[in-house]
């Protein structure tokens, strides 16, 4: 500060004596509004005090003074000025400290500001009803919310001068290094906060073993060791990247996890329909043995009841219940492991788009695509229970992933027809993806901007060899439990009425389902339930636009190649089907169904994207994931 251009200084120590003189008025006030009321008379231990307010008025002071002393300071000598200024153009050259200032007076603010918002407006639980209560003011009293502001509005003096400084850093650091720093910062910050709620309500926090603490520590060993192995140059390349992968896997299933302990969702267990019938196929039987505790989408024929659904997610639970038994297995745990592979699948996926020069964004960059896949639709919420339907997408998505990149690694045609063969046994309509696979094999057999056509024939019929095998064995297994090929049991099944009746007026695919599956897929916006005075989005989802904005990027670009006009084919032709199909996936906060092709969509964001993420993006990203953060809390812990 101290040491910059005479014109830049005089701004700086304008800003920077303003500052102190702001945050010394509304000290002022904090202090005035915690000792003006005194504590019960229970709790009292000195001057009308209680320990902690007491507590508080000593850092209170604390603060306070330094603010005064470094105001006055700044009129005379300014030897403290000088000498802060002189330490912190030191500290700043290195940017693991920048990225560490930043990290933690933003996680101040933010978690400030939501605090003082509650505080402020109370009816804004009736929006985030899945949060704690603000217990910090039925103990402290109303002075809490003056202290809490008074937070705020030094944190965001702080920052400000933080980014007016503009000290850039001279001894930058790789992108684990800044991952760690970040995880370690949240960590820091999250065990102040249990200690201060300790010091608040005089206990111990119980949660802290099951809480996100626990969990980011790992993370941040993890992290740790990531950023260690970076530094050593004969293992950073040939290490970093299996490293990324892996820390993708953990920070996806880690915070599924979590969520799911948060809100006790966990699946259906041992008396789950794909459990039950996996035991069942063990003993040669193609019906349940043994009954769940609801027969609600199941069908009843010949005497037995049947699962209707594609057989192959069921053949993935068989080896497990052989070897551990049907009560040995959490099969959400299972679920939540499958969709962490599905999100690495996506960064290998863009990784691999990324060694083509197909896409020009960076592994960072990737990160945040990943993200949007994973957390910022609506296959988080696909991620949590082992129901069923919610099941089959999880894997339909897995291997369909697997195929997208098992195409682009050049494997045998064998591999990707195969590994989309298992996504066509767990969800049919995902046969239209083939074209985008197709279309990424042409790209690749291109020589001077000509297509080997012959290559390209021989790829598409050994490909498509193990998926009409696999459309094939489907309708067996049709056969052998309704005695019709093309019976896969929903006319009859145990379900919605509506749905039902819809079926066997006008089939399982039919032009009348078409509008409103449309208006599902593209305009429905949320459809929020105040009946119990709480905004909870239900009935039949709402639209990708609604659910995930950030897929406005699809149209940032109208330039069209092989592997791009091809995964757009796919992306139609799913739309058609799934505007043709008997319903829209039912009750559910968001239209899940778009997970079927949104691979794809998240291949096309990347290339529109350009080099790097755009503050537009990762601002349609933040939003996206705090759209399904909201929609998977308030689906599974909603209060009426």
């Amino acid at each position: 500060m101290a040491f910059k251009p005479k014109s830049k200084l005089l701004t700086l120590l304008v800003l920077y004596r303003i500052v102190l003189g702001l945050a010394i008025f509304e000290g002022f006030f904090a202090l005035w509004s915690l000792v003006r009321v005194p504590s019960d008379k229970g709790s009292a231990i000195f001057a009308g005090l209680s320990l902690q307010r007491i507590t508080v008025l000593f850092t209170i002071l604390l603060v306070f003074g330094l603010f005064v002393f470094s105001l006055f300071d700044s009129f005379r000598s300014q030897k403290f000025l000088k000498f802060l200024a002189s330490r912190l153009d030191k500290i700043l050259d290195f940017e693991i400290y920048q990225v560490f200032i930043k990290s933690f007076f933003l996680l101040l603010l933010l978690s400030s500001l939501a605090t003082l918002l509650l505080y402020l407006f109370p009816g804004l639980d009736r929006l985030i009803f899945f949060l704690p209560n603000i217990y910090v003011f039925t103990l402290m009293g109303t002075q809490a919310g003056l202290l809490v502001g008074w937070l705020f509005l030094i944190c965001l003096k702080i920052l400000f001068l933080f980014f007016v400084y503009g000290k850039k850093a001279s001894h930058t650091i790789p992108f684990p290094v800044r991952l760690m720093t970040v995880s370690w910062t949240v960590e820091i910050f999250v065990f102040l906060y249990l200690a201060v709620w300790s010091l608040i309500t005089r206990k111990f926090p119980q949660e802290i073993l099951e809480g996100p603490g626990v969990k980011i520590f790992i993370l941040s060993v993890w992290f740790s060791v990531l950023s260690l192995l970076s530094r050593w140059k004969g293992w950073a390349g040939r290490v970093s990247f299996l490293f990324s992968c892996i820390s993708v896997w953990v920070c996806v299933f880690v915070a599924t996890l979590q969520i799911a302990q948060w809100f006790n969702v966990g699946g259906l267990g041992s008396r789950g329909q794909f459990a039950l019938l996996a035991a069942s196929l063990l003993d040669g039987k193609l019906y349940l043995i043994t009954l769940p505790n609801s027969l609600h989408d199941l069908t009843f024929y010949n005497g037995h009841w049947y699962v209707p659904y594609p057989p192959f997610p069921i053949l993935l639970y068989v080896p497990l219940i052989a070897l551990l038994g049907v009560d040995s297995i959490n099969f959400s745990i299972f679920t939540m492991m499958l969709a962490a592979t599905a999100a690495v699948t996506v960064y290998l996926i863009l990784n691999q788009l990324i060694q083509f020069g197909w896409i020009k964004i960076s592994r960072s960059s990737a990160a945040w695509l990943t993200a949007l896949f994973s957390f910022g639709t609506v296959f988080w919420w696909l991620s949590f229970v082992a129901g069923p339907s919610f099941y089959s997408q999880v894997v339909t998505i897995l291997f369909y992933g697997l195929a997208f990149l098992a195409v682009l690694k050049k494997y045998s045609p064998w591999i990707p027809g195969i590994c989309l063969a298992a996504a066509v046994m767990s969800r049919p309509n995902v046969i239209v993806l083939w074209p985008a696979l197709l279309a990424i094999a042409i790209q690749l057999n291109m020589k001077d901007k000509r297509v080997n056509w012959k290559q390209v024939f021989k790829w598409s019929l050994l490909s498509a060899i193990p998926v009409i095998l696999g459309v094939g064995l489907l309708f067996y297994y049709n056969y052998l439990r309704f005695g019709n090929f093309l019976d896969f049991g929903y006319t009859t099944i145990n379900g919605s009425n509506t749905i039902v009746s819809n079926i066997q007026k006008y089939g399982l695919f039919n032009m009348q389902y078409a509008p409103f599956n449309l208006r599902s897929i593209f305009f429905l916006p949320p459809e929020l339930k105040l009946s119990c005075g709480y905004y909870i989005p239900r009935g039949w989802g709402m639209s990708i636009v609604f659910t995930t904005p950030a897929v406005i990027y699809l149209f940032r670009k109208a330039k069209i190649n092989w592997w791009i006009g091809g995964c757009w084919v796919s992306i139609i032709l799913s739309i058609i089907l799934l505007a043709l199909y008997s319903n829209n996936g039912a009750n559910q906060y968001g239209y899940r169904y778009v997970m079927d092709f949104m691979i794809p969509v998240i291949m096309i964001i990347a290339f529109n994207m350009g080099e790097k993420v755009s503050g537009i993006l990762k601002t349609l990203i933040i939003a996206s994931i705090s759209i399904n953060y909201y929609g998977v809390l308030s689906w599974y812990k909603s209060p009426c």
